[in-house]
């Protein structure tokens, strides 16, 4: 059995992730040529190797087309404007909510043609996409497990119902990349089970559309409320909604949690490893580190 083991001393975003994964073997060309079963356009994507605090990784993000925006960094599915310890900026929008992360590496199908800046996609839709793919079975499930997740933590801070939830074009698309990428990452490297630290959430506020709130927002403390997760003085918001998202729905959890440093040791003891670059500057380095153990 293989089994991952996530390091998240800085947090987690959705394209830390997916930068994790692609430090870890899994090649750029293939993570594109599997997300363009998706048939979405609009976008193109963005790899590149960065170093953070002397700790070198794969920075990834999404760059929607035909769209100005303002980084946000990926805090999805909250509706916020910030960065993420994790470097994510993609816009994730609920029902106006704004969380982004930005991603320049490659193009996607025909991203350019179509404007669906005023579009909203809800969780339904986002399923559809996702089952009428040619993407595996596993993939699928999960990818829409997540949705789910996302989506329910998002109706219930909002007191709505799932249905009621939609995501802002500008952040569906950067939200289904995230979470079908990290998808198409775990299968890729044959993953069984993930095993994650205990969150660094950062604190202090954030901007969201509907005005300033504290760190972790409700969406993300929803997703959190049975993982282990801690505050240090670090301003920021370093775990977003979609890394919440994630981790709530790969992470397999021991009784008792694995501490912070037992990963750790896990992860430079490891011969195969990976590191996701994260946007925000910091005084830790804002990297996820990942590694495998076969078990």
């Amino acid at each position: 059995m293989k089994r991952l083991y996530g390091l998240c001393a800085s947090g987690i975003s959705g394209n830390m992730m997916v930068g994790a994964l692609i430090n870890l073997g899994m090649s750029p060309s293939y993570l594109r040529a599997h997300l363009a079963k998706l048939n979405l356009d609009g976008y193109k994507l963005i790899d590149e190797q960065q170093v953070k605090n002397g700790i070198p990784g794969t920075y990834f993000n999404v760059e929607l087309l035909h769209y100005d925006h303002h980084h946000h960094d990926e805090h999805h599915v909250g509706e916020h404007d910030d960065q993420h310890d994790g470097s994510e900026e993609h816009g994730h929008h609920v029902d106006g909510a704004e969380h982004r992360d930005n991603d320049e590496h490659d193009t996607h199908a025909d991203h350019d043609t179509h404007e669906h800046h005023h579009e909203h996609r809800g969780f339904t839709e986002i399923k559809e996409i996702i089952e009428k793919s040619k993407l595996s079975p596993w993939v699928k499930e999960k990818s829409i497990e997540a949705f789910l997740n996302l989506g329910l933590a998002e109706a219930k801070v909002h007191n709505s119902n799932l249905e009621e939830v939609h995501f802002h074009e500008v952040g569906a698309i950067d939200c289904i990349i995230d979470i079908v990428g990290t998808m198409i990452g775990l299968e890729f490297h044959g993953i069984d089970e993930v095993v994650f630290s205990p969150l660094h959430v950062g604190q202090g506020k954030v901007q969201c559309a509907h005005g300033i709130m504290d760190i972790p927002t409700p969406a993300t403390e929803a997703l959190l409320a049975e993982i282990p997760y801690f505050q240090t003085d670090i301003e920021g918001e370093l775990v977003t909604p979609t890394g919440a998202t994630i981790v709530k729905t790969v992470g397999a959890w021991s009784d008792p949690f694995m501490e912070l440093e037992e990963v750790r040791s896990k992860i430079m003891e490891s011969q195969k490893f990976g590191i996701g670059v994260g946007s925000m500057e910091l005084e830790i380095p804002n990297v996820l580190a990942v590694a495998i153990e076969e078990v």
